[in-house]
């Protein structure tokens, strides 16, 4: 994986709105982040002691539909868990029912709202997932 491939992928998945390839060269680079997955299907975790949070998680729309971000989550997870991580946590907005059904599909459940999050005016809903 390359700053420039994330950074393709994730555009390619947020209709031409990713984050530019710097700030995955960053996340690279950063030893509190971790990027699980490939280049067409990844997720980017911020992890803090025994906590987590999704950054983003991306698939590219040619790969969509098959699984993938499914079980490239489930692995993630099991590898933080296998780290120490106890609580993972993401925002997701209200409107992207795809992104809701992953996270319900690999054990996340809402917890919060928060009214117009996002830049453009979408609320967002707070997910979290704990391992016993």
């Amino acid at each position: 994986m390359t700053p420039e491939t994330l950074a393709e992928t994730h555009a390619a998945a947020f209709g031409g709105t990713g984050w530019p390839a710097a700030d995955f060269a960053r996340y690279l680079d950063d030893a509190t982040t971790t990027i699980f997955g490939d280049a067409t299907c990844f997720v980017v975790f911020r992890i803090m002691g025994p906590e987590a949070e999704i950054l983003t998680l991306a698939t590219h729309p040619d790969v969509q539909g098959r699984g993938l971000a499914t079980a490239m989550l489930r692995a993630a997870l099991d590898a933080l868990r296998d780290r120490g991580v106890e609580d993972v946590f993401l925002d997701v907005a209200e409107t992207n029912l795809a992104a809701i059904a992953l996270y319900n599909r690999t054990g996340f459940i809402a917890f919060s709202h928060r009214a117009q999050y996002y830049a453009n005016g979408a609320s967002a809903i707070c997910m979290k997932v704990s391992f016993p």
